[in-house]
């Protein structure tokens, strides 16, 4: 197969991935700074037993680390033409690849993982932020399991499938986070103690939740926000935390949340409605969150307050 330049991503994931290993799968996920790529994510999987081995992937400054959902009987892998490895992977084991090596890989068994694609030039930023030397490559042992990307992977692939709309925050913190472990733990980034301690200006407390007042109700990302209080989207979810207490995600669905009660209480709206106004994509999911945070549903909240 070939790429098609005007569909395809310029880097190496989404259906440039999967295109070159003839298997089903599509981006679900870019974090993005200032426009510019951070880390993407893509699931592949395919069901045939045997493949062949793959044309060398063209060489480009980024890494590909795969992270196996189910068993694979064998994964071989060539970089510059040489023969790397062939071993077979366990579910939660990580492989981590440079793509200026030109890869070539080769898979038999069923087949299915999320591959997390990050540019060089993210690495020596996120390195430069933290006070950190440039990171000069990623290594992780094949054959181990890493349960920090397992999690990282099940909150992921479970907020994008049934919260991405209203849950943008979440969804860009658990890529951060994602990013920020690869890059200590694969890379051997050492931040200085001042940026991992260090807390919001006021000015930028009160910035960032104005901010969250203000759009509450509309998608809202890290980013957005961080780039109001002049901080990176990394730096500024960390402070926030480290300041309030709570991570953005969870300050923003408390904000939705006390909305909500309020209209509950002072409106006849109906639930569907209600849920629209707070920033929830549906009155399944504001039931769920609302359930989850407050103990009870918004309909029995509201009638045994309303009857009491």
């Amino acid at each position: 197969m070939t790429d098609n330049a005007d569909t395809m991503p310029d880097g190496f994931f989404g259906r440039r991935l999967s295109s070159h290993l003839e298997m089903e799968g599509d981006c679900f996920l870019e974090v993005k700074r200032q426009g510019h790529l951070t880390l993407a994510a893509t699931r592949v999987s395919c069901s045939r037993i045997s493949r062949d081995r793959t044309t060398p992937i063209p060489s480009e400054p980024a890494f590909s680390i795969l992270h196996q959902l189910k068993d694979l009987e064998r994964h071989s892998c060539w970089l510059a033409g040489r023969p790397r490895y062939s071993a077979a992977f366990g579910a939660d084991t990580v492989s981590a690849i440079d793509l200026r090596d030109n890869p070539q890989c080769e898979f038999r068994g069923q087949f299915d993982v999320v591959q997390y694609y990050i540019p060089r030039t993210a690495l020596d930023e996120f390195a430069h932020e933290h006070g950190a030397k440039p990171i000069a490559t990623l290594k992780w042992t094949r054959d181990e399991r890493d349960p920090t990307v397992s999690a990282l992977s099940a909150l992921l692939l479970t907020a994008v499938q049934q919260e991405r709309t209203t849950n943008q925050l979440f969804v860009d913190q658990v890529g951060l986070s994602l990013l920020a472990h690869f890059a200590q733990t694969y890379g051997g980034l050492r931040a200085r103690d001042a940026a991992v301690q260090g807390g919001l200006a006021p000015w930028q407390e009160r910035r960032a939740k104005e901010i969250m007042r203000a759009r509450f109700s509309s998608p809202l990302t890290i980013a957005d926000i961080a780039a109001e209080c002049r901080l990176s989207p990394s730096y500024f979810a960390r402070s926030f935390k480290c300041t309030t207490g709570i991570a953005p995600h969870e300050f923003l669905s408390r904000m939705r949340i006390d909305e909500a009660k309020r209209l509950l209480l002072t409106t006849k709206l109906p639930l569907a409605d209600i849920a629209l106004i707070c920033g929830f994509v549906d009155q399944s999911y504001f039931t769920r969150v609302f359930t989850r945070n407050v103990g009870t549903s918004p309909g029995a909240w509201r009638r045994a307050r309303l009857e009491g």
